[in-house]
């Protein structure tokens, strides 16, 4: 009897068990079914929503399906659509085994948080955009002289000079080139056309009628008085065979020689003589074919000072070395107590021009461009290793050090303009040749950039990479500027419009510009 009550004890607990662990089976099935249905449910209106979005930001205004949201709209209904599409199967598949079912949920949730943040930290940059403000906002000189300089609206003291001094020119022609994408872009440039969108972009910044007029508004020349041209010959890396860079093999962007010309054609026509007209990247060689494009050659060209060896015998070229670390133009870093130190040619110039190219960065923390704030970093030295430990690419203080370095006196005070060289573009990386790009149509940009205020034209310039390819572009090295008093930071809206910033895009494919206008 009791080996009999044993027995049935035993077995009545075996029952138990097996019909708890059926129980706990069948709820989790349940579950599956239930959350499977809300699932569904919740696809088809997320499905709907996007949809919803794209159309109406869209359907009125069809170039803004290349925007970051509607770009995000389309990834989302895709995905979900194909969800949707296979839910029946993941439901099934969960049902098979539950305890394979529920690691995979675990990861499920785990990856889902982690892409949720990694989606935030994407399409929420470190830095955001100035709120908005007065819209329109002009200031006067009684405003600028009450504002001083440690305001959103302060910048660099040559913008004061201008009407607006936050304005910046945007002049797109779609005859500057005839590039298709393959070759050397130098070969497709149009002169005369690109000529006429400096003409037109220095009276539009400047509020004058002739260009004469905009560029002795620009550069207040007087005889003796020099002009240093800031180029940007990054991707030309080598100093023992720089001056033999062949563009037609490799395509990777420097700056282009007939965009030059024109400012060249500009300064020569307020009677800047050629020879105080220096072309620079104290960095880099300055290569035999950009000087071969140079229609002037009484031009001065800077190279950098390990080139010594190699300038015999090409006329017009000198040697830049730097200040030393105790020379009054030396400057201290704010993120590293490293001293920053100008190539002498910036020293011994009366004005900089900045030209920096259209393009995008590799590196997150430079804001992922290099426009006109990073352009001058090549045009110092620094007790500091910045390619290697401290201050490194891959450190948030890289991007300080860049707005240190346009803070130096040298820059800040000497800088009168800055034109963005984007006839082409390449809106992912800078050490690469130069793409078409879908919010041109399939073409090259084919735009240039005007301004002094150095924050503010790069604001617009990040605004066409991100309008490109999305809010990669941070403008992390601006964020820091602004700090610094170096001018405006902002991102436009969806209308392309800006607050702070006076924005004149001109499109010499649509209208006739008229400066009277």
């Amino acid at each position: 009897m009791e080996e009999d009550k044993e027995h049935h004890c035993h077995s009545h607990n075996e029952t138990q068990s097996h019909t708890f662990t059926n129980h706990k089976k069948t709820s989790f099935k349940y579950k599956i079914s239930y959350l499977s249905h809300k699932f569904k449910n919740s696809l088809l209106f997320v499905i709907f929503a996007n949809l919803f979005w794209l159309v109406c930001r869209s359907g009125t205004k069809p170039s803004r399906i290349v925007y970051p949201c509607q770009k995000a709209a389309i990834a989302n209904i895709s995905t979900f659509a194909i969800l949707l599409l296979y839910s029946e199967k993941i439901k099934l598949f969960l049902n098979q085994d539950i305890k394979l079912s529920k690691l995979l949920l675990g990861v499920l949730v785990a990856a889902s948080i982690a892409g949720l943040f990694l989606l935030a930290r994407y399409n929420n940059p470190i830095i955001p955009p100035i709120e908005p403000g007065v819209h329109g906002k002009v200031l006067s000189e009684s405003e600028q002289e009450e504002l001083g300089i440690n305001t959103q609206y302060a910048t660099i003291p040559a913008a004061y000079d201008l009407p607006s001094p936050h304005r910046v020119v945007a002049v797109h022609n779609s005859n500057s080139t005839t590039w298709k994408g393959v070759g050397n872009p130098n070969n497709y440039m149009n002169q005369s056309e690109i000529d006429k969108m400096v003409e037109i972009g220095i009276m539009e910044l400047t509020g004058t009628t002739s260009p004469q007029d905009g560029w002795r508004k620009i550069i207040p020349y007087k005889s003796g008085e020099t002009v240093a041209i800031k180029v940007n010959f990054n991707n030309n890396w080598h100093y023992t065979n720089g001056f033999y860079f062949d563009d037609d093999s490799d395509t990777s962007m420097l700056n282009y020689a007939a965009i030059v010309n024109s400012v060249i054609k500009g300064l020569r026509s307020i009677g800047v003589p050629s020879e105080n007209i220096w072309i620079t990247d104290p960095s880099r060689p300055v290569h035999d074919q950009f000087r071969e494009r140079i229609y002037d050659k009484e031009i001065k060209y800077y190279v950098n000072e390990n080139s010594g060896p190699y300038i015999e015998g090409r006329p017009n070229i000198f040697l830049s070395g730097y200040v030393s670390d105790n020379s009054e133009y030396a400057s201290t870093s704010t993120a590293y107590a490293e001293k920053i130190k100008p190539a002498k040619i910036f020293v011994n110039a009366t004005y900089i021009i900045n030209m920096p190219q259209l393009k995008g960065h590799g590196f997150k923390t430079v804001g992922r461009v290099t426009l006109s704030l990073k352009n001058n970093f090549g045009s110092v030295s620094y007790t500091a290793d910045a390619h290697g430990r401290s201050p490194a690419h891959n450190a948030d203080s890289f991007a300080k050090l860049l707005a240190d370095i346009n803070n130096n006196p040298v820059f800040r005070n000497k800088t009168r303009l800055i034109i963005g060289d984007g006839i082409m573009g390449n809106p992912n990386v800078n050490t690469a040749p130069p793409t078409l790009w879908k919010s041109f149509g399939n073409k090259p940009p084919e735009t240039l950039f005007f301004g002094v205020d150095p924050v503010a034209t790069d604001s617009v310039m990040i605004d066409y990479i991100r309008r490109e390819v999305g809010s990669q572009a941070t403008g992390l090295v601006e964020f820091y500027a602004a700090e610094l008093g170096l001018g405006v930071f902002e991102s436009w809206n969806d209308q392309e419009k800006y607050t702070h910033i006076d924005y004149r895009p001109i499109d010499l494919d649509n209208q006739t510009y008229n400066p009277y206008i």
